[in-house]
C-alpha cells in the first residue's frame, strides 16, 4: 500500500513536468533539498509570496493610461527572473507573451496576458501545495524510493 502511495506522489510530481508547469530548474532545486530537508518547499513558498507582491505592483500599472512601459517592463523582467529561478516555465512563457504585447503597445493584450500569468501562477501554487502536502504524509523512505521519471524537453516548444 505504501509503495502505491509513493507511486501516486511520483506520478503527481511527474505531472508537473508533463503539463509543462515546471522545467529542469525545479529539478536542480529538488536535488539541493537532499541536503536540506524542507528547502524546496521553502523556496516555493518564498517564490509565491514574492510573485504575489509583483502581481500587486503590476495591477495599478495596468489600471489606466498613461501606461509606464519602462516600469511595467522592469517589473516583468524581475518577475521572469524569479519564475525562471523556480522553474515555473508556464509562468515564464506567459510573462514573455506579455512583454511582447508591451513592446507592441497593445495594452489590452497585455492585460489579458497578465490575467493568464496570474492564472498559471495560481494553478502552479495549487498543484505544488497539493504535492508537498501529500509528500509529507508518506514515510520518508517511500519518498526517497520514488522513481526518477523522465523529463519533458521544454526546449522543443
Amino acid at each position: 500500500m505504501a509503495s502505491d502511495f509513493a507511486r501516486y506522489i511520483a506520478n503527481l510530481r511527474q505531472s508537473l513536468f508533463d503539463e509543462k508547469l515546471l522545467d529542469r530548474q525545479f529539478l536542480q532545486l529538488e536535488r539541493l533539498e537532499s541536503n536540506n530537508e524542507g528547502y524546496l518547499e521553502d523556496v516555493c513558498a518564498d517564490y509565491f509570496k514574492d510573485a504575489a507582491k509583483f502581481v500587486g505592483l503590476i495591477v495599478p500599472e495596468l489600471q489606466a493610461p498613461p501606461y509606464d512601459v519602462h516600469s511595467i517592463e522592469g517589473l516583468l523582467h524581475r518577475f521572469k527572473g524569479m519564475a525562471t529561478a523556480m522553474g515555473a516555465i508556464k509562468v515564464t512563457h506567459q510573462i514573455d507573451c506579455m512583454r511582447e504585447h508591451l513592446k507592441r503597445g497593445d495594452f489590452e493584450a497585455c492585460k489579458l496576458a497578465f490575467e493568464r500569468i496570474k492564472q498559471e501562477n495560481e494553478f502552479l501554487q495549487f498543484k505544488l501545495d497539493n504535492y508537498f502536502k501529500l509528500r509529507k504524509q508518506a514515510p520518508p523512505a517511500e519518498i526517497e524510493d520514488q522513481p526518477e521519471y523522465g523529463y519533458m524537453d521544454t526546449d522543443s516548444e
